[in-house]
């Protein structure tokens, strides 16, 4: 036995910056009852299609009602920025031998990019940087260290993002000491998605000198190396080059080298990208020798923020990837 179908919603909602929107509430009545909705559906933007992830729930119990969200990727949420679109989303209820169908539709919106961010054409440009930040100072009770590893995740829908692009000379490349290396999920990830395409979701970086203090713990960690995310078409041209991890407590960081063009117009600066949570601690292996820091969230920095063309502001900037650092000690 087939009940009438519900009405379906059309009102308007602004999409953040996490891509999560309340698209309509499913609501069992009398009785439990199983829900059946799409894994994702396509959201027209302009001219183009995107795939964007369905969250509902699968069963409900009676009296209970759950909401029907969708998740927007990276790259639907760049086009989104001053547009509107529509998601619509059919769900099947279904209690005993009856059931339902309900058709959830929600019109989104995400406000338009800040002023000043317009870029070339409709692409976002990066803001500026500010002075470079100093060297982390070394203590004197400061020792030198081997067997350095310096391990970055930049943030997965990034990656994602980057390697859509299809022209001669895009996508990730790496350089002067930085290997890729490829998965088909990132091990620090900010967003679920169902691809299993290869992709580098971790950077490797050649040790420089690097040093850490057994006394206040602090550590200056070095890579060699630089990655270059490479978009022509979205004005996308970003070299992060020779980081430099700083282990310092709360004011634990990521520093790069940046160089870029296009929308992210670098000539060649240090900045602190990302600060760091060392809140785990290392695990300390090989006789209290070796030190690991295994997956140190990042939130954004205001460089960080201005290097993102401000789509993420506080608080919105955190989850974007982890570093990774291991030595050993004298």
């Amino acid at each position: 036995m087939a009940l009438a179908a519900a009405p379906a919603s059309a009102q308007l909602r602004y999409v953040g910056d996490k891509g999560l929107a309340t698209v309509g509430v499913v609501t069992c009545k009398r009785e439990a009852c199983e829900i059946a909705a799409p894994k994702r559906v396509k959201v027209k933007v302009g001219e183009r299609s995107f795939w964007a992830q369905v969250l509902a729930p699968k069963r409900l119990a009676a009296g209970a009602k759950a909401k029907v969200r969708v998740k927007l990727g990276a790259l639907a949420l760049a086009n989104l920025a001053g547009r509107t679109t529509t998601v619509e989303i059919r769900t099947v209820i279904r209690q005993g031998k009856a059931e339902r169908t309900q058709l959830l539709r929600l019109r989104l919106r995400r406000a338009a990019l800040p002023a000043g961010g317009g870029g070339s054409g409709n692409n976002p440009t990066s803001g500026p940087l500010g002075s470079e930040p100093p060297l982390l100072a070394r203590p004197a009770t400061a020792v030198d260290v081997s067997a350095v590893q310096v391990s970055w995740f930049p943030r997965d829908s990034w990656i994602r993002y980057v390697s859509s692009g299809s022209a001669a000379g895009d996508g990730i490349l790496f350089s002067g000491g930085a290997t890729g290396i490829d998965s088909t999920a990132s091990e620090c990830p900010d967003r679920p998605s169902s691809s299993d395409a290869q992709l580098p979701y971790r950077v490797a970086f050649a040790p420089r000198a690097s040093w850490f203090d057994p006394v206040s713990g602090t550590a200056g960690v070095y890579g060699q190396g630089a990655t270059t995310f490479r978009w022509k078409g979205h004005g996308i041209d970003l070299t992060a080059a020779e980081p430099e991890i700083e282990i310092n407590g709360a004011a634990s960081r990521a520093i790069f080298r940046f160089q870029g063009n296009g929308s992210t117009p670098y000539p060649s600066q240090r900045a602190s990208l990302l600060s760091l949570d060392t809140s785990a601690g290392p695990a300390i292996s090989n006789g209290g020798k070796t030190f690991t820091y295994s997956l140190m969230r990042g939130t954004l920095t205001t460089d960080g923020v201005n290097v993102f063309a401000g789509f993420y502001t506080p608080p919105d900037n955190d989850e974007f990837g982890c570093v990774s650092v291991a030595f050993t000690t004298p």
